[in-house]
C-alpha cells in the first residue's frame, strides 16, 4: 500500500508516494529529492527535518531525543525515522547542499579559453564532493573546471554508512548516484567548451577505495570488515561505456589505484601531484577531509596511514555543523565584549563549518574558556558558548559535546602524524615539507590548529597548502609522460601502518587528548 506525501513549499505543491516498508527520507531519494543525511539515516544528526501539517506521524525515540519539545509539538519530525500510516502534507526543512564551497584549486595550471588538438578530463571523487577539469594536453592548462556535491551524501557523510548502505542493497543506487553526478559535470564541461567528443582522449579519476568500488559496483562486503579486502585496488582502465553505461565519450577510463583499503588512489595522486617519486628529502602529505590519510616519506619510502578524525572537521558530530554552505561560520574571533564572526558567502549565519570549528575551540582556549582538559568554563556547561543567531532566532551554540569531538578528531591526527614520524625513525626537525591538502586544509587557520594541538609548532614554517591534490594528481597522471612509471614506483616503495594495532598510537592518542600547544 502507498501513501500520497504532499511537499508544501515556495507557493506550490508536489507529490510524492511513499510505500508502507519505507520512510519518509527513502521515498524521497527514490524520487530524485536529494536529502543530505549525512548520518546514514541513523537518526543522529537531525539534518533531514520536515514538518508535518496534515496528517500523522508517530513521534519516534529519534524525534525526542535529537528535537526540542516545542518543536515536535509544531510537527517537526526526522524524515528517516518517519513512516506515514496515512496520507501527509508536509514541509521540507532541511538544508540543502547546492551551495557547497567545493575546492578545486589543483596544481593544474590557470584555467584559460584556448583552442587545443586533443584534450582529457581530470576527475577527482571526494566522499563529500567532486570536481573535474578539462585539460589542454597540448599545453596542459585548465580550460574549464566542475564541482558539485557528492549526493550519495544521501545515504550518509562517510564511508563506512555507504559501505553499509552497499552491504544493505543499495549498491546499484549508490552507483547510479555516482554516475550520474560525474555525467552531470562531464555534459556540463563539454557544453561550456564546445569541444566534439571525438577530442577527448582520456579521463583519469583519484578517489578512495569505496569511492571507487562504488562507481564500477564492486561488491563493498569486505571493505568494511576485518581483514579489509578489496576487490580491486589496482590501476583500472575500461572503457568510458563500461564505467558509465553511457556513450557521452568514446575515451578510456582509468582509475588511480590505492595503496590500501584506506588509503586510495586520491592519496596516491596527492603523492604524485606532490612529487614523493622524485623527492630526495622527506615531506609529509596530510588530507583531512571526510576521512584523514597522511603519508611521509621521499622516493626511497613511503609510510601511510589513515586516522578516524574527518567528520568533526567537516561538521559532522557538532551539534550545529554542517559543511562547506554559504552561511556557515568559517571564522571566530572572541574579545571581552561580543564575538565577531565571519561566514562563507557572507550570509547570514545558519551553522558552523569544519574549519569554524577549529576556529571556535581555538579562541575557547585562548581566552581560558575551555580548559586544558577540554571542559567548558560552568558559565557554558549546560547550554553551551553561544556563537551567532539565524535570521530564525534560533543560537547557534558550541556545546561540551563539540569540544570533546574535535578533541577526539584532533587528537587522532596527531598521533597519526607522530606515530608515522616514529615509524620513520625522523624527528619533526627533519621534515622538509609539510603539505596540507584538501578544502580543509586549503581553508585552514595554521595557527589555530596549531593552537588546539593538532599540528606542531615545529611545522609552523614548513607547511605548504596545495588545494585539490586529488585532481592535480589525477591531471599529471594524464600529462606526464612518465605518470605510470612514478605511479609505480610509490606504490613499490609505499607502506601501511596500521594505527588499530599500534601500541604507540594509542598511547600517543591520549596524550594529545589534552589542549597543550607551544603557542
Amino acid at each position: 500500500m502507498e501513501r500520497i506525501i504532499t511537499i508544501v513549499g515556495k507557493g506550490q505543491e508536489s507529490f510524492i508516494t511513499c510505500r508502507e516498508d519505507e520512510s519518509i527520507l527513502e521515498a524521497l531519494l527514490r524520487q530524485n529529492i536529494y536529502v543530505s543525511a549525512v548520518c546514514g539515516s541513523r537518526g543522529t544528526c537531525g539534518k533531514c527535518m520536515i514538518r508535518l501539517l496534515e496528517g500523522n506521524l508517530e513521534i519516534t525515540q529519534a524525534d525526542e531525543k535529537k528535537l526540542k519539545p516545542d518543536e515536535i509539538r509544531k510537527g517537526y519530525r526526522l524524515s528517516c525515522k518517519a513512516y506515514p500510516k496515512e496520507d501527509c502534507r508536509i514541509r521540507l526543512c532541511f538544508q540543502q547542499d547546492e551551495d557547497f564551497e567545493v575546492l578545486t584549486e589543483a596544481v593544474v595550471g590557470t584555467e584559460q579559453n584556448k583552442t587545443e588538438s586533443a584534450y582529457a578530463i581530470a576527475i577527482d571523487i571526494g566522499t563529500t564532493t567532486l570536481s573535474m577539469a578539462l585539460i589542454g594536453i597540448d599545453s596542459g592548462d585548465t580550460l574549464h573546471s566542475y564541482a558539485a556535491i557528492n549526493r550519495q551524501r544521501a545515504y550518509g557523510s562517510d564511508v563506512i554508512s555507504r559501505i553499509q548502505a552497499s552491504n544493505e542493497g543499495k549498491k546499484e543506487e549508490l552507483q547510479h548516484s555516482i554516475q550520474t553526478d560525474l555525467l552531470t559535470g562531464i555534459r556540463t564541461i563539454l557544453k561550456k567548451s564546445g569541444i566534439r567528443k571525438e577530442n577527448v582522449r582520456q579521463v583519469a579519476i583519484g578517489g578512495n577505495t569505496t569511492m571507487g568500488h562504488l562507481l564500477m559496483g564492486y561488491s563493498c562486503e569486505h571493505l568494511g570488515v576485518f581483514p579489509f579486502r578489496p576487490v580491486n585496488i589496482g590501476t583500472i582502465t575500461e572503457s568510458f561505456k563500461t564505467v558509465f553505461k553511457e556513450r557521452d565519450l568514446l575515451c578510456p577510463v582509468t582509475l588511480l589505484p590505492g595503496i590500501s583499503t584506506y588509503v586510495g588512489g586520491d592519496i596516491l595522486a596527492g603523492l604524485l601531484a606532490c612529487g614523493f617519486d622524485k623527492n630526495e628529502k622527506i615531506s609529509l602529505l596530510i588530507d583531512l577531509g571526510t576521512n584523514g590519510e597522511m603519508a611521509i616519506g621521499n622516493k626511497d619510502k613511503i609510510l601511510v596511514t589513515s586516522t578516524a578524525a574527518g567528520p568533526a572537521f567537516e561538521g559532522g558530530n557538532i551539534s550545529c555543523g554542517m559543511g562547506s554552505v554559504a552561511g556557515a561560520v568559517c571564522s571566530v574571533k572572541l574579545n571581552k565584549k561580543r564575538t565577531l564572526v565571519r561566514t562563507i558567502g557572507d550570509k547570514p549565519p545558519i551553522g558552523l563549518c569544519g574549519s569554524g570549528v577549529i576556529e571556535m575551540a581555538a579562541e575557547l582556549i585562548r581566552t581560558g574558556l575551555v580548559d586544558e582538559t577540554g571542559l567548558l568554563d560552568e558559565a557554558y556547561f549546560k547550554a553551551g558558548f553561544p556563537l551567532a543567531q539565524t535570521d530564525d532566532n534560533e543560537m547557534i551554540r558550541f556545546t561540551q559535546k563539540d569540544v570533546r569531538e574535535i578533541q577526539l578528531a584532533k587528537s587522532a591526527v596527531r598521533a597519526g602524524i607522530e606515530t608515522l614520524l616514529l615509524r620513520y625513525k625522523v624527528t619533526y626537525e627533519q621534515i622538509d615539507t609539510v603539505y596540507l591538502a584538501g578544502g580543509f586544509g586549503f581553508h585552514l587557520d595554521q595557527q589555530k590548529a596549531i593552537r588546539i594541538g593538532l599540528l606542531p609548532k615545529a611545522f609552523e614554517h614548513k607547511m605548504k597548502t596545495v588545494g585539490n591534490s586529488s585532481l592535480a594528481g589525477a591531471a599529471k597522471y594524464i600529462l606526464d609522460p612518465k605518470a605510470k612509471e612514478s605511479t609505480e614506483r610509490i606504490l613499490t616503495v609505499s607502506m601501511e601502518v596500521d594505527l588499530s594495532t599500534d601500541l604507540n598510537f594509542n598511547e600517543m592518542y591520549m596524550e594529545h587528548m589534552f589542549f597543550e600547544s607551544d603557542i
